[in-house]
């Protein structure tokens, strides 16, 4: 069975986990939180990334 394609910005598609808050994984493991998370997940994110050495260096001109 194919799984079904969508646009991630428009947040659809098949969902692999959801939270009784609201928060949902989709199959394709796409994160989206609720409203009452999304701030505290967000802040938790940013946090790590420089530990996890994420940093991309985009060079403009």
């Amino acid at each position: 069975m194919e799984k079904p394609q969508y646009v991630k910005l428009t947040v659809e598609g098949s969902k692999k986990t959801k939270w009784i808050c609201g928060c949902f994984l989709t199959e394709d493991d796409y994160f989206k939180f609720c409203d009452k998370h999304n701030a505290a997940l967000k802040k938790a994110v940013l946090a790590q990334i420089d530990e996890l050495d994420m940093t991309l260096v985009i060079n403009e001109g």
